[in-house]
C-alpha cells in the first residue's frame, strides 16, 4: 500500500496494485465479510465459472471456444501473433462478427427483399429488418469502440477523499486492457476485444438481442421463401436462401444461450464477473440435498463429503466449501444462486428498471447499483 500522501496522477496505478486483478469488489455479505478469492480446480485450487458462458448443462457459448493465447481473456492480453501476411490477428474476431452481420444484411437486401416485395406486408417487413440491422450494427460498433466506463483520475480522487487510499468503488475492477479500473465491470468479450462495463453494458445486451432476432426472424422468412421459390422452380434462389437459413440457425444457436444467461444476470442484478467468482452462489448441504446418497454410494465416494454430511442442511457459500466438495458440486451442477448474498438484488422488476433507466453518464456515477 502506498503512503496516504501520494494522490497525484499515479493514484489509479496505486489502486490497481492494491486490488487483485481478478477479484471484484461486490459489496459485503451479511455480516460484513467479503468473499474470498476463488481457487482453481487443480489440486488445491478451484475452478472459476467463466464470464459470458452458460451452466454446464447448457450449450457452451462460442466465445469460450477461442484460444486464450490468441484472443485474450480476463487475466492476460492476447499474445502478439501475426498471420502469414504479417498482419495482427487480434482484430479478427470483431471483424468476423461485424463482417458476417454485414454480409447477412447484404444478402437480405439483394435476395430476400426483392421476393418479400411481392408478398403482403412486404414494405413493413423490409422496414423492420432494416431497423433491426441498423440498431444491431450500431450497438456492435459502439461496444467495440466506446469507453466501457473507465474511472477517471478526478473521479478516483473524489472517491478517495471519502474513503481509504487504494480502495475502489464497489463493482469496480482493474483489468489488463486499461490503466484505469472499469466501473461496474461485467466481463471481457473476445468477440469485441473490449471490456463490458458501466457505459456499454446496455448496448451489449441490446446487441445480443438484435443478433438473436436477426437469426430467428431470418429462419422464419427464409423457410417461407424457400417453400415459395421452390414451388415456382427458382432453384438457384432457393439454394441462396438455404445458405442464409443455415447462417441464421447457427447465429440463433450461438447467441441464444448467451443472451439467456445475461438476461438472468440482469433480472437478479448480478454481474458476470461476480458469477464467475461464485460470490452469490451456495451449495445445499449434502445431507438435505440428497438424503439417499449414503445408500447409493460407497464410502470412498462419500469421503469427500464427510464434513458436509455432519452439517445441519443449511446453504453453504460456494467459496467456503472444501476443495472436494466444490469440485463435486461443480461437476454435478448443484450451485444455486442465493439472493440474500447479493446486496444489489432488489427483486427482478426493480433490477430491470435500474439496469435500463439509471443514468450512467454523470461524472459521479461509480456504478454501485
Amino acid at each position: 500500500m502506498q503512503k496516504e500522501g501520494q494522490r497525484d496522477h499515479g493514484l489509479l496505478e496505486e489502486a490497481a496494485a492494491s486490488v487483485p486483478s481478478t477479484l471484484p469488489i461486490p459489496g459485503t455479505h451479511p455480516g460484513g465479510a467479503q468473499s474470498p478469492v476463488p481457487r482453481l480446480a487443480s489440486g488445491t485450487h478451484r475452478a472459476q465459472r467463466t464470464a459470458s458462458c452458460t451452466d454446464p448443462q447448457e450449450q457452451q457459448c462460442a466465445e469460450e471456444e477461442c484460444d486464450a493465447d490468441e484472443c485474450g481473456d480476463e487475466r492476460k492480453p492476447p499474445a502478439d501473433s501475426v498471420d502469414c501476411f504479417g498482419n495482427d490477428k487480434r482484430p479478427y474476431l470483431p471483424l468476423m462478427l461485424l463482417g458476417s452481420t454485414l454480409i447477412g444484411a447484404l444478402h437480405m437486401l439483394l435476395i430476400e427483399f426483392p421476393i418479400i416485395r411481392e408478398l403482403a406486408w412486404g414494405y413493413e417487413l423490409r422496414a423492420f429488418f432494416m431497423c433491426l440491422y441498423a440498431l444491431t450494427l450500431y450497438c456492435l460498433v459502439y461496444c467495440v469502440l466506446c469507453d466501457p466506463g473507465k474511472l477517471a483520475v478526478k473521479e478516483m480522487e473524489a472517491f478517495t477523499h471519502a474513503h481509504s487510499v487504494g480502495e475502489l468503488p464497489r463493482r469496480c475492477h482493474k483489468m489488463w486492457l486499461f490503466k484505469q479500473p472499469i466501473r461496474r465491470y461485467d466481463h471481457y468479450c473476445r468477440w469485441l476485444t473490449n471490456a463490458v462495463g458501466l457505459l456499454n453494458h446496455r448496448e451489449f445486451v441490446t446487441m445480443l438481442a438484435g443478433l438473436l432476432m436477426i437469426g430467428l426472424c431470418g429462419c422464419i422468412i427464409d423457410f417461407i421463401l424457400i417453400i415459395w421459390t421452390s414451388s415456382e422452380g427458382r432453384h438457384f434462389t432457393g439454394f441462396l436462401l438455404i445458405m442464409h437459413l443455415t447462417y441464421s440457425v447457427i447465429l440463433s444457436l450461438l447467441t441464444g444461450p448467451i443472451l439467456r444467461l445475461h438476461i438472468t444476470f440482469v433480472t437478479r442484478n448480478e454481474l458476470a464477473n461476480e458469477y464467475k467468482h461464485n460470490l452469490f452462489h451456495v451449495l445445499r448441504d449434502v445431507s438435505r440435498r440428497n438424503p439417499t446418497l449414503m445408500r447409493r454410494c460407497t464410502w470412498r465416494l462419500l469421503r469427500p463429503f464427510g464434513s458436509a454430511l455432519k452439517k445441519t442442511g443449511k446453504a453453504v457459500p460456494v467459496n467456503e466449501l472444501e476443495d472436494a466438495e466444490f469440485n463435486a458440486g461443480l461437476d454435478e451442477d448443484r450451485f444455486e444462486y442465493d439472493p440474500s448474498l447479493n446486496a444489489f438484488d432488489r427483486g427482478w422488476p426493480t433490477n430491470c428498471i435500474n439496469f435500463w433507466c439509471v443514468a450512467r453518464w454523470p461524472s459521479n456515477q461509480f456504478g454501485e447499483f
